[in-house]
Formats: C-alpha cells, structure tokens, sequence
C-alpha cells in the first residue's frame, strides 16, 4: 500500500512544474479523489531575460589608476578595491575584468626586458610576467594574484588589507626598479555576496549566485551517498537518460531522496542573515557550511540542494523573489518544465508538500519574472556554467 501510494504521489506532482518565460498558460486544475488540488504550468519559453539597472546604493569595487616612470620607461597601472572574495576566482576571466591592469611604455631606443609582479602580503601568491618590449614600444600587462585558500578560510569577516606592485627592469642582466609601491585596500568577507556590482544588469548579478553552487564538494557527494539509501536499489543514476518529462519517475526519486538525506542529518531552516558591511552584499554560506552547521536560510538551503541536483547531472535552477529564494529542477533536458521545491521547508515537512508549496510560489512570482521586476530573478545554472561562472574551491 505505501508503494502504491507513494507512486501515485509522484504521477500527481509530476504535473506540478513551473515555466520559465516570455508566456506561460495555466491549465487545468488536477484533483486528487475531488480534494487536494494542483495546478500545472505548461512553459513556452525557457527562461526570462532582465535587464534592469542595478541598484545606485551598492558599494562598488573602485578602480584606480596610478602612474610612475623611471628611466624613460613609464608605467600606468589599474586595480580594483574593494577585492570582493567570494568571486575572487572571476577576476580575469569574461565575468570580472583583472585585478589589475598594467600598461608599459618604452621611449628608449633600444628595446627593454620589463618584470612585473603584483600580491595581497599575506593573502595572495605572488603573480609575474616577464615582457620584452620593443624600442618606442608598448606592452600590456594583467594579473590577477589569486588568494590562497588558508586565507579565504580566514577572511570571516571583512579585513584591511594592501596591494603591492613592483616593476623592474633588466640592465645586463641586474633588475632596475621602476616602481615598487603599496597600497590600502579592503578584502571583503568570504560570506559576503554583492546582489548588485556596477555595470551589471540584474540578470548579471544573479546569476554570480551559481559560483556558490558546488557540485564536486565532498560533503555534497557524501549527501548523495546518503540520498542512495532512500531509493529503490540504493542507485543514485546521473542524468535524464533520455527520458521525457520524468517518464519512469526517476527524476522525482532521486531529488525525494536527497530531501530524505537532508532530513536524515537533522538540517533545518534558520534564518541567518547578518550583515557587517554596507550596500547590498549578503552573508551566505556555502554548502559544505550549511551540512557541517546543519541550519541554512532559504538561499543557503537552495544552493545545497541545486548543488546536489547539478552533481547528479539534472539542471538546477533558483528563484528569486523579494526577500526570499526557492528552487527548480528541470524534469527533463528537452522540455522547460520543473520540479519547484521550497526549500526552507526542510526538517518540518516532506517532500511533495514542499514541492505543492513550492508550486504556488513560483505561480506568484511568475508575472514579475516576466516582466523584470526588481529583485525577482531566475538563475538556470547551466546557462551561468556557459557563461564561465564556474563553482567556487568548495573548501
């Protein structure tokens, strides 16, 4: 009987899903024996694109540029302040510009052999280029000094820093300085995330999110071991197989059993929200925090579990409203419809009530989604691995 039963409760909420896009119809409403009733959003379009301005209160990252010339080669050098940590791993690549940018002009007759090298003393490995730049020529130089992770673990909270920068030339075979200077900086919190960077649209922002979605962690990895023992078979099988709209309802088992996992090691909703620095940045923790500590708010809880679900192969998604953030996971890899979870319902409630609640949700959210509105979003995570915002070190 609980077979039975428990079968049928995956063929009804698998009709539970949610559309991402440009149009969207509500179909007919689905009864269980007359009573408990869902409804089915059948989706058109993938996801929506926003586009509006970011928020002018946020505490932006500075560039600032800098000059010095010694011996008739001249160097102009920028780099950004505050270093905002969790994204440290964006910086040089199509997400975030360098951390700094240093141009070299050589007004000598003869060409010069010029070393460049830039740090964080304390917090960065040390970055250097070796550049032979030609006679009346100039040579373009970038670098991005990366933190180390026994520094990242220790930046709990929002620290001064300095940035150091040293140039010199080569002269039969001794180094020349040009330049060798220090400056101030700040080095936010490994926690804090900024929900609005300057220049980017709000779409941009958000889906910096999936960096902290980490698949390949291995307290995820020992959740899914976990999850195994709640499915038939104790298999925990990647992908969609080719599988159409969770067909054979292994998309519904695995991610049931995940929230099972999740129950089984006492996690539980804690609304822990606590900021330290101005504008709009947000302490979240990242997953493995949210397992060891075993509480997370609704943005921590929707990353564990979109972390989970992208190490099982399937596509997460996150939803967000004002104030508030849920999950998605995608039934198949052909068609737009999802499986919509309210996460912070974990430890309190099972699995397809938290899928009905989550549901309702998204049908209320759905309108401003479509149109853009302010602070409501959705994050499909293998569009921001395309767009090169891969996960952060997990640890």
């Amino acid at each position: 009987m609980a077979q039975q039963w428990k079968a049928y409760t995956r063929i009804l909420f698998s009709f539970i899903v949610l559309t991402t896009m440009l149009s969207c119809s509500l179909l007919t409403t689905l009864g269980q024996n007359g009573s408990t009733q869902a409804k089915m959003l059948h989706p058109l379009v993938v996801a929506p694109q926003m586009t509006r301005p970011v928020k002018s209160s946020t505490v932006e990252p500075t560039a600032t540029s800098v000059s010095a010339s010694a011996d008739n080669i001249e160097v102009d050098y920028t780099y950004t302040d505050p270093l905002i940590t969790v994204l440290y791993p964006l910086y040089g690549s199509k997400i975030l510009d360098n951390y700094v940018d240093i141009t070299l002009r050589n007004h000598n007759s003869q060409p010069v052999r010029v070393i460049t090298e830039t740090e964080i003393p304390g917090y960065s490995d040390k970055a250097s280029d070796t550049v032979d730049i030609d006679a009346n020529g100039t040579a373009e130089v970038s670098e991005n000094p990366r933190l180390t992770q026994a520094s990242i673990d220790s930046l709990d909270v929002e620290r001064p820093a300095s940035f150091h920068i040293r140039v010199v030339y080569l002269q039969n075979g001794d180094e020349k300085v040009i330049l060798d200077e220090t400056k101030n900086i700040t080095l936010t919190a490994r926690r804090d995330f900024p929900w609005s960077i300057e220049g980017f649209s709000q779409q941009d922002d958000f889906d910096l999110l999936a960096a902290m979605v980490t698949p390949t962690d291995p307290s995820v990895e020992a959740l899914i071991r976990d999850a195994a023992n709640h499915i038939s078979g104790g298999i925990m099988e990647g992908g969609y197989e080719g599988h159409t709209l969770d067909d054979n309802g292994r998309v519904w088992d695995r991610i049931s059993a995940l929230w099972d996992a999740e129950n089984d090691s006492n996690l539980t909703y804690i609304d822990t929200e606590v900021n330290f620095v101005p504008g709009t940045f947000q302490r979240i923790r990242l997953p493995y925090e949210v397992l060891d500590q075993k509480s997370g708010n609704c943005i921590e809880t929707s990353l564990l579990f979109a972390s989970a679900v992208e190490a099982l192969k399937l596509q997460p998604a996150i939803i967000l409203i004002p104030g508030h953030a849920f999950l998605a996971v995608r039934m198949d890899d052909t068609n737009a419809q999802y499986y919509v979870v309210e996460t912070t319902l974990i430890g309190r409630a099972d699995f397809a009530t938290a899928v009905q609640r989550g549901a309702q949700e998204f049908q209320d959210a759905l309108p401003h989604i479509q149109a853009g509105d302010a602070d409501y979003g959705w994050v499909n995570i293998a569009d921001a691995r395309a767009k090169g915002i891969n996960p952060l070190p997990w640890h």
